[in-house]
């Protein structure tokens, strides 16, 4: 060993010091020694030149190639703070301990941490101990972290948390490069801003743009709404408020109302020590009496029981879209599929506003509600307090209304340039067509035996349901038609389908949730 020192830093020599200024002696005559023999064939081959010129061009190159080889780097690691300070040489080279309240920086980077190593040769200090690094509005802090002087590369591990302008990345282990303010996350990486939470395995953020790209089992959550979104990559763009998500993204919008419960409520008259169980009005029970518990709860007037039930509508495509402005404006591009309780779409496009409780439905769009299935050129949804209101279908539209389960090839048809169907507490109330309008009904006897076909066009046509089924039909305006019995149509039904009938597709499931990093759902 060379030499071994241990310095308090208390004096001012030290501070604001080059960190690899201490280095040993000897190691400093090798250096000079090596320079100065590299250039003496260069020095002898300038002979003609002036010799101050010569000497000038010597010294200049002299001066830069000792400082190349002692800091590696334009801006030296700067020591500014240390309670204790011991060099040491290794095998790997002369190191410096630093410990108690350690603060160095180099250029707009400061790093603070209660105990560091440099290592002097490869410009590389070794940090641990509640490490902060600063730069500008960012502050990258960890237990652990390696900074390379060279590279200008900060390595954190055992957890790291970045925080810069609202935006908060944690994870298990990541990198910040602070010469390309590039930073990159690994493990169990979440992204927090005003608008949303973002999970993932990987996560890169570029500080410039502020844009962030998420790999491997991603899950976007919305903070303004119910709104989670999963898949295997996602790109946000901050300038323009944008969130893209690919491989096979999901999103899954949750809708909650209040339903009234049937069960019995359970009181407790504290003064004659028993239970009351009472029955809500409607049965027709008598009160009946337990012993009492000690985990009775004390009420003096009935409560009814509310629960929350829970509706989730899943919308899936190639890629996911999440607009971010004053609301959130959800787009999915590309085998667009949709499905909740009695309702399921499919399109190439579907745009959705949860704000207005609107979804457009663009590109040869199918919808289907309870047994009706509805196609057009656009489908546009209309929701109001989590339910479907209003279903409008413009340009081309046609319509399937399954009533017999039996027969699936005699569907009630109808079709028009305009289709718009309205819905009362859950069910159809009606389906009008209007402009171009045809229907097409197959009836029935009495005893629900196949009794023909009735054929019409008509200026509109409105079709009326009770309690989900048709009740009567009304025909408005140039009203032309034919009855067909059932003798002629019964081996042929499609030749009597109305031109532009679609053909059977399966009806679109709800998804499952694959990433369960949180319990939203």
């Amino acid at each position: 060993m060379l030499f071994k020192e241990v310095i308090p830093i208390n004096s001012k020599m030290w501070i604001n010091t080059p960190l690899n200024t201490f280095i040993p002696k000897l190691y400093l005559k090798k250096s000079i020694k090596f320079v100065l023999n590299s250039y003496y064939t260069l020095a002898s081959m300038l002979h003609k030149l002036p010799f101050h010129i010569v000497s000038l061009f010597l010294l200049f190159i002299v001066h830069h190639q000792v400082y190349t080889q002692i800091s590696g780097s334009k801006d030296p690691i700067v020591l500014n703070h240390a309670d204790l300070m011991e060099g040491k040489e290794t095998a790997s080279g002369p190191i410096r301990e630093l410990k108690g309240n350690v603060s160095i920086s180099q250029g707009n980077v400061t790093l603070s941490c209660s105990h560091a190593i440099e290592y002097i040769q490869q410009n590389l200090v070794e940090l641990s101990g509640d490490v902060i690094l600063k730069q500008g509005s960012l502050t990258l802090s960890t237990p652990f972290a390696m900074y390379d002087g060279n590279s200008r590369l900060a390595k954190g591990r055992s957890g790291v948390k970045i925080v810069d302008r609202g935006k908060t990345v944690i994870a298990q282990t990541g990198d910040y490069s602070t010469s390309e303010y590039i930073a990159r996350f690994y493990g169990n990486v979440s992204v927090e801003d005003d608008s949303a939470l973002i999970y993932a395995d990987t996560v890169y953020y570029e500080r410039d743009s502020r844009n962030s790209s998420a790999f491997g089992h991603v899950s976007v959550l919305g903070k303004r709404n119910s709104a989670i979104i999963e898949g295997d990559t996602a790109y946000s763009v901050n300038q323009a408020g944008i969130t893209r998500i690919l491989g096979k993204p999901v999103l899954f919008l949750i809708d909650s109302t209040k339903v009234n419960s049937e069960e019995p409520i359970l009181h407790k008259k504290e003064e004659e020590k028993k239970v009351v169980i009472q029955v809500p009005k409607k049965s027709k029970g008598k009160q009946k009496s337990l012993p009492l518990s000690k985990e009775n709860v004390i009420e003096k007037k009935s409560l009814s029981i509310q629960k929350m039930k829970y509706d989730t509508m899943t919308i899936e495509g190639d890629t996911l879209e999440v607009y971010r402005s004053s609301q959130d404006i959800f787009k999915a591009l590309g085998n667009v599929s949709i499905a909740r309780s009695g309702l399921a779409a499919i399109a190439k496009i579907a745009l959705f506003l949860p704000k207005q409780d609107s979804l457009l439905l663009q590109g040869a769009p199918i919808v289907w509600y309870d047994s009706t299935r509805l196609q057009a050129d656009t489908i546009h949804i209309h929701i109001k307090d989590k339910k479907v209101q209003k279903i409008d279908a413009q340009i081309n539209a046609f319509a399937l209304m399954s009533d017999d389960t039996i027969r699936r090839d005699r569907s009630q048809q109808l079709s028009g340039k305009y289709i718009e169907v309205n819905i009362v507490k859950d069910s159809i109330h009606s389906i009008i067509a209007s402009k171009e309008s045809k229907s097409l009904y197959f009836k029935v006897d009495e005893q629900g035996n196949p009794d023909g076909a009735a054929r019409n066009t008509s200026d509109s046509i409105k079709v009326m349901f009770v309690k989900g089924e048709i009740d009567k039909i009304v025909w408005i305006g140039g009203v032309q038609g034919d009855v067909y019995p059932e003798y002629i149509i019964e081996k042929h039904i499609q030749d009597y389908d109305l031109p532009g009938k679609p053909t059977f597709i399966e009806r679109p499931k709800k998804k499952e949730r694959r990433n369960t990093r949180n319990s939203r759902i």
